[in-house]
């Protein structure tokens, strides 16, 4: 029975091991191209979803300029809505931001300790 003999034991552990490492390194290479089809797909979206915001707030600022009767004001109001905007998100965001970063130490007054 050569199952049971030791070379062909032996020989039939490595195949197994050799087998299962590479079922192993299929597994990881699928979940990697799952990732990267993910964020490939994430990037169209929000490419996409940045060129419609675009067009939409470039359409209510002319539609503010014919609100208004002026050639630049609608454009100013619109930016002016979008910096406040953004200067709200970076002031709410920063806060956990920083709880988040270890404390600084002065590298001399460690060395010295």
């Amino acid at each position: 029975m050569k199952l049971l003999e030791p070379n062909g034991l032996v020989d039939n552990l490595y195949k197994y091991v050799q087998t299962q490492i590479e079922l192993t390194q299929i597994e990881v290479q699928e979940r990697i191209e799952a990732a990267i089809k993910k964020l490939v797909l994430l990037l169209v979206l929000g490419i996409v979803s940045a060129i419609f915001l675009v067009f939409v707030f470039i359409t209510f600022a002319l539609y503010l300029n014919h609100v208004t009767h002026s050639d630049f004001l609608g454009f100013v109001i619109v930016t002016s809505l979008l910096g406040i905007i953004t200067g709200l998100v970076f002031y709410l965001l920063k806060q956990p931001l920083q709880e988040n970063e270890p404390p600084k130490t002065n590298s001399i007054e460690t060395i010295e300790q």
